[in-house]
C-alpha cells in the first residue's frame, strides 16, 4: 500500500461501518464511561507499514501485561480525543506529537471496565526512535498492517459480560496473544477497510 492509498482510507476510515463493533457496543450497553483515547499508529518500519503495540507493564493494576496501543485517559486539560492519544503516546513510548500525521478520530469503543476508548488513526512516514517508559510499557513490537486488515487472519474468543457470551475477535501473531479491545479495534479497521476496497 503507497502513502497516498494509506492517507485516503484514514481520511475517510471514520465514515465506514463495522458491524463487530456496533455488535460489541450494543452488548456492552455502557452506562456512564471514563473517556479514553488510544493512537493507531503506522509506521513505515522495515519496508512496509506496521502497526506499532506495545506490551503493557506487568506492574500496572489494570490490564497488565496485554497487548495495547500507545493511549489512555482523558486529563482535564486535553482538548480533544486527539490530544489525549498524543499526549499518552509521548508520555508510554517518547515519540512526541509532531512525528505523527493524524486523521479524523474512529467511533468509539466500550469496554466491561467502563471506558469509551476513541482511536485515532496515525501515520509516521519513518519508523520513530522509542523511548519507552518501563513503568508501563515492557516491549514495544510491530504488526505488519497487511496483517491486520486481513479479516481471514483473525480467530474468535468468547466474551462474557453479565451472564451474556459474544464472539469476540483475536490475532495470534507470532508469540503474541492479540485480544480484546486491542483485537476489536483492529478488527474493525479491517472491516472498514474492506468497505474502502469496495468503493474503490
Amino acid at each position: 500500500m503507497t502513502l497516498e492509498q494509506l492517507t485516503a482510507f484514514f481520511c475517510r476510515a471514520a465514515t465506514y461501518p463495522s458491524s463487530t463493533q456496533s455488535l460489541r457496543n450494543h452488548f456492552l450497553n455502557p452506562g456512564i464511561c471514563t473517556e479514553a483515547a488510544v493512537l493507531l499508529a503506522v509506521v513505515f518500519h522495515q519496508q512496509q507499514w506496521q502497526i506499532l503495540l506495545t506490551r503493557r507493564s506487568d506492574g500496572l493494576r489494570q490490564h497488565n501485561g496485554q497487548i495495547a496501543f500507545a493511549g489512555g485517559r482523558r486529563d482535564a486539560q486535553d482538548l480533544n480525543p486527539t490530544d489525549t492519544a498524543l499526549r499518552e503516546t509521548a508520555e508510554e513510548i517518547g515519540v512526541l506529537p509532531q512525528f505523527w500525521q493524524t486523521f479524523p478520530v474512529l467511533p468509539p469503543h466500550y469496554t466491561p471496565s467502563g471506558y469509551e476508548v476513541h482511536p485515532i488513526p496515525a501515520i509516521c512516514t519513518h519508523s520513530p526512535v522509542i523511548h519507552a517508559n518501563a513503568d508501563e510499557v515492557a516491549e514495544v513490537f510491530y504488526l505488519p498492517l497487511s496483517i491486520a486488515l486481513n479479516p481471514a487472519a483473525y480467530g474468535q474468543r468468547t466474551l462474557s459480560y453479565r451472564n451474556q457470551r459474544l464472539a469476540s475477535p483475536v490475532l495470534p501473531y507470532l508469540h503474541y496473544d492479540i485480544w480484546g479491545l486491542t483485537a476489536i479495534i483492529l478488527f474493525s479497521l479491517a472491516e472498514r477497510y474492506q468497505s474502502h476496497l469496495a468503493t474503490q
